[in-house]
């Protein structure tokens, strides 16, 4: 319906009517309950999740798919609402907590997270009170310690605050 507005030839238009015109001639229950509606409105909030990525619009999506399936069934309008509303919440209270999850979701350490775990070699002694230098990698970085460790001393690194590290020898 929509679609055959959409569709149609603009010359074979009776004279004076305009598109938004013509549309709210066709915004009647019947069309606003139809499968197709409901997969437009579907398409749309996906397409909106894209530009998004808050997962709050994808959740919708299952009501709306529901009510597609119930208009494509001949169910009424007061079904398809009911299908909505229950696919909506089973979105809200399901499926978005699951995606907000796994979104997340603990990835591979990068920049200085990467050094956490790392191997390294005291360049400049530390002691307990002042830092010392240790080598991590290729690259020398500030380094603090809860104890004394010397010169040539392999560690290992705890933490990043700042652009410092903290070890502690390795065992």
């Amino acid at each position: 319906m929509i679609l055959e507005l959409l569709l149609q030839d603009p010359q074979s238009t009776p004279e004076g009517q305009s598109f938004f015109t013509q549309l709210t001639e066709y915004l009647q229950p019947d069309v606003l309950m139809s499968w197709e509606f409901w997969t437009v409105a579907s398409a749309l909030l996906l397409v909106g999740e894209l530009l998004t990525a808050s997962f709050l619009l994808c959740a919708f999506v299952p009501g709306t798919a529901v009510s597609a399936v119930l208009a494509g069934l001949g169910i009424g309008m007061q079904g398809q609402l009911w299908g909505f509303i229950v696919g909506t919440l089973f979105g809200l209270v399901y499926l978005r907590p699951k995606l907000v999850a796994k979104a997340q979701e603990g990835g591979v350490p990068s920049n200085v997270d990467a050094l956490v775990g790392q191997a390294g070699v005291v360049t400049e002694p530390i002691s307990a009170v002042t830092l010392g230098r240790v080598k991590i990698r290729s690259e020398e970085w500030r380094a603090a310690s809860g104890q004394d460790l010397e010169l040539g001393t392999r560690v290992q690194v705890v933490s990043v605050e700042g652009n410092a590290v903290h070890v502690q020898p390795q065992a």
